[in-house]
């Protein structure tokens, strides 16, 4: 049996060159078997034009579509949050907020829907899409083309830690994205800085809310236990110092006057000081305001100090005069118990067995009063360092937020990437052709080799006579020469 490399059977063989099928039957003698990837050449070459078609057809709608799609310019800017400058063991405050949601809450409130549609009115943004769509659609695609997030964080970089965010806004008008990019960043810087301070010094009216009920529960307190001994002074004092012996019990009663009384003067002395700093800062504060205007920071500053001094002079004031009332009522209560122990009146005895409860109430009473005072002490703590943060918040010494890089106008628009959609327009064109020409390898099932020859016909073929009926191409020029090479050596 004799096959042309056309498919068509001869006898003959008046051509000496080999056709492409005698070529592929001799490479596949020569190498034992004859595969899809020695056929490539000829596969691609026979099916070129459904190769071609297709990736023209990509190029072609890659540059339709990298000219087509409209132009879109970002412009942003890097903002830096940064640490207080004050160190943390000098000024601690209690405002702990973690910076992701202070961002987030920022962010908010930035992205509102009012102040989207402010922007977009004020700015005439996406003018031909308010003919058309609805503003709730407007506002989505706007809050879409805005960026707000964390571009960096470096530990290392000494100065305190700072986190740089960037905040930019992608729009069709180079001028418009730069205006628009602006307006955001500056409504951010005031939104933190307006929440930072409305936090700071909520904290410090909260904590002097606390101070002041639990300066209400202890004066509460202690006027129960002066009340309490006032109405049963002589039987505390007798329950308490009683030792049988009257002489040494007037002695012992003698001696305890004698120390409250000097506990008296003593917190006379502590109001008096007190006083004295409350008339500095009203000094200060006239200064200040000698120099300066009333909404100038030192005079603000020397407010402040006015109003704290004064707080804690009546805090102490408020805590100094119920401890001496306390004190007096006591003293006079062992003054009259000195007197009944002196007239060992049968009265007085008989009355005693009562003391011991009295005395478990005001040893309660007093405990409780001690506790309230070790919270308020804390409580009034941590209500300075509320203060002081405060005004760090509006100083601008707090944690607070910068500006490091403006927006600027766009030189170049970031979308469409044009060599990015003309390459891959082409590269999906060539991939599609190379898909059809394998799905028509695969329906076809051409004859190529003399195993898929045998397949077909049964039988082995004698000879293989080439066709020369065809124009030779260079693919069939490619093989002889190849061929020939692989002859002579």
């Amino acid at each position: 049996m004799w096959c042309t490399s056309s498919g068509v059977l001869s006898d003959m063989n008046p051509y000496p060159n080999p056709g492409p099928l005698a070529l592929m039957a001799q490479q596949e003698e020569e190498e034992g078997g004859f595969g899809l990837v020695q056929a490539l050449p000829v596969i691609l070459w026979e099916r070129r034009w459904w190769l071609i078609a297709p990736a023209v057809l990509g190029l072609i709608g890659g540059v339709g579509a990298a000219y087509t799609i409209p132009k879109m310019y970002e412009s942003s800017g890097t903002v830096l949050i940064e640490s207080q400058q004050l160190p943390l063991d000098v000024v601690n405050s209690p405002v702990t907020d973690v910076i992701g949601q202070r961002i987030a809450r920022a962010r908010e409130r930035v992205l509102s829907r009012q102040d989207l549609i402010r922007l977009i009115r004020t700015n005439n943004l996406y003018a031909e899409e308010q003919q058309t769509r609805p503003l709730s659609a407007i506002v989505e695609k706007m809050r879409d083309a805005t960026t707000i997030e964390a571009i960096a964080a470096d530990p290392n970089s000494g100065g305190g830690r700072t986190i740089a965010l960037k905040i930019g806004f992608s729009y069709a008008d180079p001028v418009r994205a730069q205006i628009v990019a602006q307006q955001y960043v500056n409504r951010f810087l005031e939104v933190d800085a307006s929440a930072q301070t409305d936090q700071a010094i909520g904290a410090s009216n909260f904590l002097n809310q606390q101070g002041s009920q639990l300066q209400a529960q202890i004066a509460a307190i202690e006027s129960q236990i002066t009340k309490i001994k006032s109405e049963n002074g002589p039987l505390l004092a007798l329950q308490s110092q009683a030792t049988g012996n009257p002489i040494a019990d007037a002695a012992r009663i003698d001696a305890e006057i004698i120390g409250l009384q000097g506990e008296n003067a003593r917190l006379a002395a502590s109001n008096g000081s007190s006083n004295g700093a409350v008339q500095a800062a009203e000094a200060a504060l006239a200064a200040a305001r000698a120099r300066f205007s009333d909404t100038h920071p030192d005079v603000i500053a020397a407010q402040n100090q006015l109003d704290a001094a004064r707080r804690a002079s009546s805090s102490s004031g408020n805590e100094a005069s119920p401890m001496i009332g306390a004190n007096n009522a006591q003293i006079a209560s062992l003054r009259a118990a000195k007197a009944m122990i002196m007239s060992q009146s049968g009265e007085v005895r008989a009355a005693q067995s009562r003391g011991p409860a009295l005395a478990a109430e005001v040893d309660a009473l007093e405990k409780k009063a001690d506790s309230l005072r070790d919270q308020y002490r804390d409580i009034g703590s941590k209500a300075q360092s509320a203060q002081l943060s405060a005004r760090m918040q509006t100083e601008q010494k707090g944690e607070r937020l910068t500006l490091a890089d403006p927006p600027v106008v766009p030189d170049a628009p970031y979308k469409p990437n044009r060599p990015l959609l003309m390459g891959g327009g082409l590269a999906a064109g060539i991939g599609l052709g190379l898909a059809i020409v394998l799905l028509l390898e695969l329906l076809l099932k051409p004859i190529r080799g003399t195993e898929m020859l045998r397949d077909a016909a049964g039988a082995a073929p004698l000879v293989i006579i080439p066709d020369y009926s065809r124009k030779p191409n260079l693919v069939l020029r490619w093989l002889e020469k190849r061929n020939r090479k692989r002859a002579r050596t």
